[in-house]
């Protein structure tokens, strides 16, 4: 019960999930990326997919990669032709009368397998001499325990330090292309949700375990601290790079579907969804406001659109953000002798 409380109080009363501050359309404030490159995790899902495409029709970026888990060739050309398609629709004349039209390509990336990240990463440089924007976007929120490929708790091993692996080995890109421009962002999918973790924010003694004997809620909310503490621990590092944690609000997606198999609240509360969850397109403008406004202010949590948050006592703790990153290192030490 305990854990349905929990739940029921960050669905039903937590942050709105409607345009608090200004109201953001893309048309209007997407300003031209023309030249950029962006990289989005998760991007075939949902909310990185229509990110790109509002990215695409109206920013126009020199390419945006696709990182998403691997899939036959077909099905990566399908992701990309799809994007291209409702960016643009028919490519015509006047569409590309209005600039250069962006090349969507497609990367492999498991989020749950380190070594896949890293090979991620690698296609990535090999491709690529510079990174404007990141998205740290991928994500989950399962019932289900389970573990990733080195046995790290599935929430927090995919949320959490699948990214902070990753922007740790694009950095040396982010910081060359900083030098031909200085608006470089890293834009981190945290949650309201980070407020149901475990006491304390994080319990370490359980990330090498497939959590089973902790409600789901709290290991989802465990990882969603741990990106906001990688948004403080980035900020601090790299000053010169502009680094935010977003909320994106409740948004009716295919993984609140998939959770209302897993979830009694979530299929006791899908009757009344729609009187507190907003579609995607509306969703998606806080990723693209801290992607592209003016007003970003680096080390922020934003919930929508552009308003900064209410963080949780453990997301404001400095000894947390400070032990995690001892862990990440720790964790992440094998890394060194590839680099």
């Amino acid at each position: 019960m305990t854990e349905i409380r929990e739940m029921a109080r960050v669905t039903l009363f937590g942050s709105r999930n409607t345009s608090k501050g200004a109201a953001f359309e893309p048309a209007r404030d997407i300003p031209s990326l023309a030249g950029k490159v962006v990289l989005i995790t998760g991007a075939a899902g949902d909310l990185g997919r229509n990110t790109a495409i509002q990215l695409a029709r109206y920013g126009r970026p020199a390419r945006i990669y696709v990182a998403d888990l691997p899939r036959d060739d077909d099905a990566k050309t399908a992701v990309a032709l799809r994007i291209t398609y409702e960016a643009y629709g028919e490519v015509s004349a006047d569409t590309k009368a209005a600039g250069p039209l962006t090349e969507i390509r497609y990367l492999d990336l498991d989020l749950s397998s380190l070594e896949s990240v890293r090979k991620c990463a690698a296609d990535f440089v090999a491709l690529e001499q510079r990174l404007d924007i990141l998205y740290l976007n991928a994500g989950i929120i399962r019932v289900a325990p389970g573990m990733t490929a080195e046995d790290y708790e599935i929430h927090f091993g995919i949320n959490y330090l699948g990214h902070a692996l990753l922007s740790r080995l694009l950095m040396p890109t982010m910081l060359r292309t900083i030098q031909q421009q200085p608006d470089v962002r890293i834009v981190i999918v945290s949650s309201e949700g980070h407020v149901i973790a475990p006491k304390g924010g994080i319990d370490f003694n359980k990330l090498k375990t497939n959590g089973a004997d902790i409600p789901y809620a709290k290991r989802y909310g465990q990882s969603k601290v741990a990106l906001l503490c990688l948004t403080r621990e980035l900020t601090r590092e790299y000053p010169q790079i502009n680094v935010v944690a977003i909320h994106p609000g409740r948004i009716l997606t295919g993984m609140a579907t998939s959770l209302q198999k897993e979830s009694m609240l979530a299929r006791w509360t899908k009757p009344i969804a729609p009187l507190f969850c907003v579609p995607v397109l509306i969703g998606i403008q806080n990723h693209l406001w801290a992607a592209t406004s003016s007003n970003v202010v680096s080390g922020t949590y934003y919930e929508p659109v552009g308003v900064p948050g209410t963080r949780s006592d453990a997301a404001k703790d400095e000894l947390l953000s400070k032990r995690l990153r001892e862990w990440t290192e720790d964790a992440l030490s094998w890394i060194k002798s590839l680099e």
